[in-house]
């Protein structure tokens, strides 16, 4: 029983890493020229990404009910198809954040302002690459052997950002003061 287990990890491990990979390969360097050229393949790079996300999703919801999630191969498939979901879910955010520059970029083109169209491009360029990154990340989940996975019950060695502003303000001593309009 555990050997057909394996096998079909395997098989769905190589499965999700193959559409990943296509996911990847699709993710062009968005266009900043006209509207349309530019902001529909990052659109349709965003619906490819969203595609795998929602698959993740469906096969994460039928391999937790199904007997696999009670084998220790499961269990680890199930972890690593949750750290690949987690990766492509901000891949998604990434693209968006692209999306909106392109629409910001196509909204302020008319009007002079290099600083702004500048800031734009620069916008879309950084969500572009972020994306590319958490899908790399995201194959790398479900390329490496389940033992690297970390466990959630383990604390994060950074601090949370809220601890970060606490520390500056305690640090500090110095309040930011709101001043009305």
């Amino acid at each position: 029983m555990s050997q057909s287990h394996n096998a079909f990890v395997h098989a769905r491990l190589a499965t999700w890493q193959r559409r990943i990979n296509d996911t990847v390969t699709t993710l062009s360097v968005p266009q900043t020229g006209n509207a349309s050229p530019g902001l529909v393949p990052v659109l349709e790079q965003l619906v490819a990404v969203y595609n795998v996300s929602t698959g993740l999703v469906a096969d994460l919801r039928q391999s937790a009910d199904s007997p696999l999630a009670t084998t220790s191969p499961g269990r680890a498939y199930l972890a690593r198809l949750a750290a690949a979901l987690a990766h492509s879910n901000r891949a998604a955010t990434h693209l968006s954040t692209a999306v909106t520059g392109l629409a910001d970029l196509h909204q302020a083109a008319p009007r002079p302002g290099a600083a702004d169209r500048a800031e734009h491009m620069l916008n879309i360029a950084l969500g572009h690459a972020a994306a590319l990154r958490s899908l790399h990340r995201a194959h790398h989940a479900l390329t490496r052997p389940p033992d690297d996975t970390q466990r959630p019950s383990e604390p994060s060695p950074l601090p949370a950002v809220g601890e970060q502003h606490h520390r500056a303000a305690d640090v500090s001593g110095v309040r930011p003061v709101r001043r009305r309009p």
